[in-house]
């Protein structure tokens, strides 16, 4: 099998980009030939790549519109447009794949540019951060909007969409998206037995991009609820976004300066989970929750908001980890649970890490694989 993946870049260190990469891995680790399509790359790739996966940027920087001004942007934007069509065209005539997978929500808007030039090659769907919940929760206006002028009539057309939960599933049937198949998103590490590595003593952990998707501020009320109470506790959250800022000011104000702290992404999380005591994840909506699995596949348990649609999937309320309302109190409530019941979050978190064991990329990537070969 030849396939294709489209994403804009692959120098972020984020959870689509590394799934992407961990796919095209194993499907050359199978033997096929893969080809990685960006149109924005800017640097090396965050995460390892094979080195027999091809990769062709297309260099169309649709971030550079907004440099030019307000009346330029739509002739802009149709000029770019109109040149990734035909770069994506010369990319399929010379690579000749037998499927092309797109990624959505990062390349959502371009799934009728690649449909109009792949012909009868078969586009597969994959749909990230619960995108048929996203389609579902918009107002009237945005809704017909999202008919008209962006691409559910294309998906509807796709050979196949790939949804990571089946809540995200039963939201894109109800948009009569009618070829569906659920896979979740493999762990990319599952030690043998877990590593006798000492917790840093009263260590949270957060995970996540900090954008208002994620809702770290949730987090930061939260702990500002109880952390006078337990003054040998702290959280340090990874990641980096456009709500770094307003989060770090946040952490000002509520006197929680060395209490909560910000660290950037790094390529090593997982040796962060082993030192952490468990992790929270404060979301408003997720995908899937690649971090409940990472953190569970290392030894603890997890506090996660029971949002659409990924941690009811995934956490067993009360045995892998705990579930809470979408709201403060209800957070901080979980969390105290969690400080003050040692002797069971140990126990979480071993039960945890035997419940990750299904989500190992071994057995994970045979349905990735299987989902692909179904449409040629």
């Amino acid at each position: 099998m030849k396939l294709i993946y489209l994403i804009p870049l692959m120098s972020t260190v984020g959870g689509i980009e590394r799934t992407v990469i961990d796919k095209a891995n194993d499907m050359v680790d199978k033997g096929h030939e893969v080809m990685i399509v960006t149109y924005e790359h800017d640097g090396s790739p965050a995460y390892q790549l094979n080195p027999n996966i091809l990769h062709k940027d297309l260099n169309c920087h649709f971030f550079a519109i907004y440099r030019y001004p307000f009346l330029l942007r739509i002739p802009k934007a149709v000029e770019m447009k109109l040149l990734f069509r035909k770069k994506m065209h010369d990319v399929l005539s010379e690579f000749n794949p037998d499927l092309v997978v797109i990624t959505i929500p990062n390349t959502e808007n371009f799934i009728c540019d690649v449909m109009a030039v792949a012909g009868d090659i078969p586009v597969v769907v994959e749909s990230h951060l619960a995108q048929g919940y996203q389609v579902i929760k918009r107002g009237l206006t945005e809704t017909w909007l999202y008919h008209f002028f962006k691409p559910l009539n294309a998906i509807r057309k796709a050979k196949l969409l790939i949804s990571l939960t089946k809540g995200d599933a039963e939201c894109w049937h109800r948009q009569n998206v009618q070829r569906i198949k659920v896979v979740p998103n493999p762990v990319t590490f599952y030690p043998g037995q877990l590593p006798m590595l000492e917790k840093a003593k009263g260590r949270i952990i957060c995970v996540g991009r900090l954008t208002s998707q994620k809702r770290f501020d949730r987090m930061i009320d939260a702990f500002s609820m109880i952390e006078a109470k337990f003054p040998l506790w702290h959280v340090d959250i990874f990641g980096d976004g456009e709500d770094k800022d307003n989060l770090m000011q946040k952490i000002v104000d509520k006197g929680l300066v060395g209490r909560i702290h910000i660290h950037p992404p790094t390529r090593d999380i997982y040796l962060e989970y082993q030192r952490s005591q468990f992790l929270v994840l404060c979301s408003d909506f997720e995908g899937f929750g690649l971090v409940i699995v990472e953190a569970m596949a290392c030894g603890i348990p997890v506090v996660a908001t029971d949002c659409p649609y990924g941690p009811s999937e995934i956490i067993e309320d009360g045995k892998t980890g705990l579930l809470c309302k979408m709201e403060v109190k209800d957070l901080a409530e979980k969390i105290e649970w969690m400080i003050t019941h040692e002797e069971e979050r140990t126990s979480m978190g071993m039960k945890a890490y035997q419940s990750a064991a299904q989500y190992q990329k071994d057995i994970v990537m045979n349905l990735w694989e299987n989902a692909y070969l179904s449409v040629i």
